[in-house]
């Protein structure tokens, strides 16, 4: 059984690698690189996959909210969710 502390540490690592490829995809949707451009073949379907379960049901919470704006808050809020949680994260596994 791992200790209360390493198991926080992993967990808080794991919420900062999503956070890091949460930037990235923005960072891809940015750029616009071509469809046959190796990151986007390889790279973003595996993004995507990784991140579209947690950001499918934001944006269809925000979808009646966001009709006319061109940006996408979703990735934003998770964001802040995952940073939610990781800072409760220490109080509720240690007391």
């Amino acid at each position: 059984m791992l200790m209360p502390s390493a198991g926080l540490h992993i967990a808080d690592w794991i919420l900062r690698l999503y956070e890091l490829v949460l930037l990235i995809r923005v960072v891809l949707s940015w750029l616009r690189l071509p469809p046959y451009h190796p990151v986007m073949r390889r790279v973003e379907p595996a993004i995507h996959a990784v991140t579209e379960p947690l950001l499918a049901p934001i944006r269809r919470w925000l979808a009646p909210y966001q009709r006319n704006w061109s940006f996408d808050f979703s990735v934003l809020i998770l964001y802040f969710a995952i940073e939610i949680v990781r800072r409760l994260l220490p109080r509720l596994m240690l007391g």
